[in-house]
């Protein structure tokens, strides 16, 4: 359970209220730390940055109140297509990052397909789409720094995915 590190934080203090996933105060200097030394002693640990596809447009022509509901239903799937040793969080809006313990590259580049089809199966009737940035962590990188180059991988892919459209 990750809370060991969080003996002094409540539950409701590092969760989203709207999705049940870890909100941003999850990342602190104590995991970053632990991720480091995971990294260090030869574990890979992964980081994939999630941006949902046209919430702006579901907000726009739909409502907002569809805009959430297709927020939940992209957090459900991230969160049934991982372990619970990885880190599903929700940083605002309709931007998420997922931090994969002891993965692999390999393994890190199946999950949102994982995750799509998760979205089809719970949520058939919706079209959903995200797109993704992955990053393996290197020894003296920080919290930031992981999530930034998955960020930046994420917006490459959106750019790509915009202009096949």
């Amino acid at each position: 359970m990750h809370f060991r590190l969080y003996q002094n934080v409540s539950r409701e203090n590092i969760s989203d209220a709207m999705t049940g996933l870890y909100n941003r105060k999850i990342l602190t200097p104590e995991l970053e730390q632990r991720l480091q030394k995971l990294v260090q002693s030869g574990s890979s640990v992964m980081f994939i940055a999630i941006d949902m596809d046209k919430l702006k447009q579901i907000n726009d022509t739909l409502g907002h109140q569809e805009g959430d509901l297709a927020i939940t239903l992209l957090a459900q799937a991230i969160k049934q297509s991982i372990r619970k040793s990885d880190y599903a969080i929700r940083l605002g809006g309709d931007e998420f990052c997922i931090i994969l313990v002891d993965s692999t590259p390999q393994i890190a580049a199946q999950l949102p397909e994982r995750i799509e089809k998760r979205l089809q199966h719970i949520a058939p009737q919706k079209e959903i789409g995200f797109s993704s940035g992955i990053y393996a962590m290197k020894e003296n990188d920080t919290l930031h720094d992981a999530y930034k180059a998955s960020d930046e991988r994420l917006y490459v892919n959106k750019q790509n995915k915009n202009s096949r459209s």
